[in-house]
């Protein structure tokens, strides 16, 4: 099933399950909000959601390619947001999407290729109503937050396995047969690594103006009125970029 989870809250409370083809009229004084999300969602999925959502042709066009690299659109009073995600798997960077619509009285996200699913995020947030009652705003930052937060770890596993290997070339007591067969091995990674680190710096370079133009609150269509709010996206601007710097540094460690 593509819909993981849809419901209304309001004043910061889960009020009832909501179907994707329903159309929900809240208040607005935005106290009131559908959240749902989505995984993998065929094309009639996403129309559906577009009729009573009056989500933008060219955002929902987007959301269904799930080939964008990090970037903020804006549609009159409603946001479009692409993000990626990442984790390794072997030598390779694996690479999700998850395309975010905001309005007033509405969160859709759309995730293509994610394992890290928002469910105990949701649940989290619930526990927080005080917080949660401000809109979509909160949720908003909060997913982002949740997936800028998987990068740290992933650099963290490539640095051990480069390590790990240094180690063990270092430590071993090998022939000189063995010991070229671990450089050979060792210079392979690195061209490995090298290129996987700058497809992720492309990646991280987007996400960090992203995360920058939330927590400077230049989003014309984004009303953030609440000091925890903009001390998340803050946050995640600050992991974005020590996980850029951290990729450059370790990009040129392998050049070495």
């Amino acid at each position: 099933m593509p819909v993981v989870a849809a419901y209304v809250y309001r004043n910061g409370q889960r009020v009832r399950s909501v179907s994707i083809d329903e159309k929900v009229d809240c208040s607005e004084d935005r106290s009131e909000f559908a959240w749902i999300g989505i995984a993998d969602p065929t094309e009639a999925e996403m129309f559906s959601l577009q009729r009573c959502y009056d989500l933008h042709p060219l955002a929902v066009e987007d959301a269904i390619l799930a080939d964008q690299l990090p970037k903020i659109d804006v549609y009159d009073d409603q946001l479009f947001v692409v993000a990626r995600t990442a984790r390794l798997v072997g030598e390779t960077i694996e690479y999700g999407e998850t395309a975010i619509f905001v309005g007033h009285s509405h969160i859709i996200t759309v995730r293509h290729g994610s394992e890290r699913a928002h469910t105990a995020l949701r649940e989290q947030l619930e526990k927080a109503p005080k917080l949660l009652m401000h809109g979509t705003d909160y949720p908003l930052h909060a997913v982002l937050d949740y997936i800028v937060d998987g990068y740290a770890p992933l650099v963290d596993d490539i640095e051990e396995e480069v390590l790990e290997m240094e180690i063990q070339a270092a430590d071993s007591f090998l022939d000189r047969e063995q010991i070229n067969h671990i450089f050979t091995l060792l210079r392979e990674l690195s061209f490995t690594l090298r290129r996987e680190l700058s497809r992720l710096q492309r990646i991280l370079g987007p996400m960090y103006e992203v995360a920058l133009k939330l927590a400077g609150r230049t989003c014309p269509a984004s009303n953030l009125t609440s000091a925890p709010i903009s001390a998340t996206s803050r946050t995640m601007s600050g992991v974005s970029s020590r996980a850029s710097r951290r990729c450059a540094t370790r990009l040129t460690r392998c050049s070495s």
